[in-house]
């Protein structure tokens, strides 16, 4: 049988990062999140900007489509949600009511984006996945594994918030499944908005536990607690949600009464954090990372696989994963660098390739570009009508590494963009990673950012384990390493609080241009590595077009801009470029209109 094309839809609602991905023969053609486009970060509305963008930049037309994949289940409600719902030690009979029709609801209006799919698509076939196999398949199928444990964990799916698989050559076998009210997710965040953070900000929480102390453990080991059935349990009262108390508004807060009783008042939006908020967040990083790693022992000592894929919104904190991958007796471990809500039309489209067609050969995932790629010629016509001045370079990793190594702090906007959130050298920030102070100069006039927040090395493969204590490749930024203690001051940059980094390991056949800069930066200063930090400021997605770029640029206290093979500077001389790659007459500056 012959495949043509899929499409992969990542729609949960509101609260669900939207995507859209596109299969063709055998190949991902374009994986994109909405807000890369809408410029809304996290945007979870139905992604029609994605899925336009797939098709255009590929060519296909609607009717070219054969197969559409949405990644929400709307067919069934597994029973023991539906049991929840009904719980009356939950909530109160009136409520259930109304849960139920909220239910009812949504079944009817994802039934409507299901009609408004098939209108789109005329000539393909509909189907649906639901939110945490497409989480699975979006991590197997891009592993190289064929037998492996696959676990996704977040906030929640339709009535999910974790499942745990044995996979042996494709089949799924559904080990353990933990539903609504109960979700390590959910109470990740509703600590992050308890101590002054935001929803989505759970990130910020994992970098500042580094500065606690963990003074507060024993508390969370009494709020989550291990569960041979379903890995994990909530105690009551800690943890509220929307769909499960009537008082509770659906942006939250989600932390309930009895965390309000046992911490205190919580911590006032926008103030900086007590020590109090710190070691909190402390706490509750480390009992996370006791659950999950306890969570995979058990897994592997049921199973005796030692191969683990994972994926889900939890799948991002580094930290948990680290320990994991050091603790649970594993031997090797893939996560997806889409892992996040983001992935999930990946999975989705996977589901179509593999189980909707039988596919049994799996698609080569070797890198993490799948978004948009912009060429220079497209470039040019897009920056054309701002008649900004530009430079075009002959030596651009040269040029590159020796305005790093002189101090400068570079945008840089190359090849095709990356899937996830974690920026890896096509839509990154670039600084020396040596100077200490670098961390605050990036954070507070670039990023404008809180101070607490670390910054990753991009670091060549090959010199990896020289600096760091990590035993293979980390290429999405997904797992944590500890600095050796001589390189803990010389990358002083990118070395966090506590002695740790979350390294992005290159290697050149997966990004020659990237890999190039940090070699050339090499020769010039024997330091392997440059300080990575994603395209954008504190509230907006990565950059997503070359105007999103130029933008960014001069908003932002960047020295240089590189956009495929322009550079911009804010003052318009070029005289120090024109040094650095040896032109010996004054170079004619370049202008695009």
């Amino acid at each position: 049988m012959i495949i043509k094309n899929i499409l992969g839809v990542g729609f949960g609602g509101s609260m669900h990062n939207s995507g859209a991905t596109l299969i063709k023969d055998g190949e991902i053609l374009t994986s994109i999140e909405e807000e890369r486009i809408s410029r809304v970060k996290e945007d979870g509305s139905f992604p029609s900007k994605a899925i336009q963008f797939c098709l255009e930049s590929n060519g296909i037309k609607p009717e070219e489509i054969d197969l559409v994949v949405l990644g929400w289940e709307n067919k069934r409600q597994h029973k023991d949600y539906l049991n929840l719902l009904l719980a009356g030690d939950i909530f109160s009979k009136y409520t259930a009511v109304n849960k139920l029709g909220y239910l009812c609801f949504q079944k009817i209006t994802m039934n409507r984006y299901l009609d408004k799919l098939k209108s789109q698509f005329p000539n393909a076939a509909v189907e649906t996945v639901s939110h945490h196999q497409a989480h699975a398949y979006s991590t197997y199928y891009a592993s190289p594994f064929d037998d492996s444990l696959v676990v996704t964990w977040d906030g929640r799916g339709e009535y999910e918030s974790a499942t745990a698989y044995n996979v042996k050559n494709g089949k799924f076998d559904l080990l353990k499944r933990q539903v609504m009210p109960e979700s390590l997710g959910f109470i990740y965040l509703a600590v992050t908005q308890f101590i002054g953070f935001d929803f989505g900000d759970e990130y910020k929480v994992m970098g500042l536990a580094s500065y606690g102390e963990p003074i507060y453990l024993d508390k969370f080991r009494e709020i989550i607690k291990l569960d041979d059935e379903t890995m994990y349990k909530i105690e009551p009262g800690y943890l509220q949600h929307w769909l499960f108390h009537k008082k509770c508004p659906q942006e939250g807060p989600f932390f309930g009464e009895k965390f309000v009783a046992l911490f205190g008042e919580p911590a006032p939006k926008g103030v900086e954090p007590s020590k109090r908020e710190v070691d909190i967040a402390a706490s509750l990083q480390a009992r996370l990372n006791e659950v999950c790693s306890s969570i995979v022992q058990s897994l592997v000592h049921e199973t005796g696989i030692k191969k683990l894929c994972l994926a889900g919104g939890v799948a991002l904190n580094g930290v948990a994963n680290h320990y994991v991958l050091k603790n649970s007796g594993i031997e090797d471990i893939f996560i997806q660098p889409a892992s996040g809500d983001g992935g999930i039309s990946l999975g989705a489209a996977y589901w179509g390739y593999h189980h909707y067609f039988g596919c049994k050969t799996k698609i080569p995932f070797d890198h993490a570009y799948k978004g948009a790629t912009f060429t220079n010629e497209q470039i040019n016509a897009e920056l054309a009508p701002y008649n900004l001045n530009s430079y075009r370079l002959k030596k651009k990793a040269k040029t590159i590494a020796t305005l790093l190594n002189e101090g400068k702090v570079i945008g840089l906007f190359q090849g095709t963009g990356e899937i996830g959130p974690r920026a890896l050298g096509s839509r990154s920030i670039l600084a020396d990673p040596r100077p200490s102070e670098h961390k605050e100069l990036v954070n507070s006039k670039i990023k404008f950012r809180e101070g607490f927040r670390p910054f990753a090395p991009s670091i060549l493969a090959d010199y990896a384990c020289d600096y760091l204590d990590i035993e293979g490749p980390s290429e999405y930024m997904l797992l944590i390493a500890e600095v050796k203690e001589q390189y803990r001051d010389y990358l002083g940059a990118v070395t966090h609080i506590n002695n740790t980094a979350r390294p992005q390991t290159v290697e050149k056949d997966v990004n020659p241009e990237y890999y190039s800069i940090i070699s050339v930066f090499y020769e010039l200063t024997g330091c392997p590595a440059v300080l990575n930090t994603s395209f954008n400021v504190k509230g907006e997605p990565v950059v997503h077009t070359p105007t999103d770029a130029i933008r960014c640029f001069f908003s932002t206290g960047l020295d240089y801009l590189v956009v495929g093979d322009l550079l911009f500077s804010k003052n318009k001389d070029f005289s120090e470029i024109q040094a650095i790659e040896g032109e010996s007459h004054k170079h004619e500056e370049y202008s695009l209109a």
